[in-house]
């Protein structure tokens, strides 16, 4: 299991490693293009430029998002009025939290433009808009921006290898260190303690080294066994069996005696 483990945090890391060398190669280009295609000033990019008192009518249609912007600095209330062509006005929305951090860079890649308001369209059509204000107003279809970036190659390919490569490397990060941990635990938990087991033999004689021997050992071995000579055996035997030969005979010899009258 951990050898499969380790394989695989090799195969990621690799994975990893070359997801973000992508990612570095490919940052360049698509930061160029990103810039490109999000520079307000750019005649491609925004559908009506109004410098201050000028109108203009523009083709709007309901799967746009649109949005005015203004050089970022201008504290003044922005001054813009949205018609169709019967002369109802469009009431535009103040924009939201992410629309109003959401700057938009000039052909430097500077943060200077700063949307102002956002305009749903219920209907395609004609539309007449004026600028009563006193800085110069952009019209933009931010959809139609997003939609651009989106299908230019260089930037998916920056955009996949860091979104891929960086969360994966953290991962196999992660994987790594708990692996290593696992491994520097697991020689502790495989220790081998090994002792050599005592015979009863041995035990006893640990017990009782210093101990008079009242019992006999249970295991003796051949060593121990004093082997006794035959004459040490019976030494004793042959002269008790001569002693009472010699009283047998002398008792012999007196009934002898006393039986001749002697």
């Amino acid at each position: 299991m951990e050898a499969r483990g380790k394989l695989w945090i090799k195969r990621l890391t690799a994975i990893s490693l070359v997801l973000i060398i992508v990612f570095v190669a490919s940052y360049w280009k698509s930061t160029e293009n990103i810039i490109d295609k999000m520079d307000i000033d750019n005649e491609e990019n925004y559908i009506i430029k109004l410098e201050a008192g000028e109108q203009g009518n523009v083709d709007l249609s309901t799967i746009g998002y649109y949005m005015a912007l203004r050089i970022d600095g201008n504290e003044s209330s922005p001054e813009l009025k949205l018609t169709d062509i019967e002369g109802v006005e469009i009431e535009g929305q103040k924009p939201g939290l992410i629309e109003s951090i959401n700057k938009r860079p000039d052909s430097q890649g500077n943060l200077i433009y700063d949307p102002i308001r956002v305009f749903e369209i219920r209907d395609d059509g004609e539309y007449s808009i004026v600028n009563e204000g006193n800085t110069t107003l952009w019209l933009i279809d931010d959809l139609k921006i997003q939609s651009s970036l989106l299908s230019d190659g260089w930037i998916l390919i920056s955009m996949i290898s860091c979104c891929l490569g960086f969360p994966l490397g953290i991962i196999t990060l992660i994987g790594a260190l708990i692996l290593w941990r696992r491994g520097k635990r697991l020689p502790e938990k495989n220790i081998i303690i090994r002792e050599n087991i005592m015979t009863t033999d041995e035990l006893f004689k640990k017990n009782n080294l210093d101990g008079e021997k009242e019992i006999p050992e249970p295991f003796i071995s051949s060593e121990n066994i004093k082997m006794e000579s035959p004459k040490e055996k019976y030494h004793v035997v042959p002269e008790l069996k001569n002693e009472e030969v010699d009283s047998s005979k002398e008792e012999s010899d007196r009934w002898k005696i006393w039986d001749e009258g002697q």
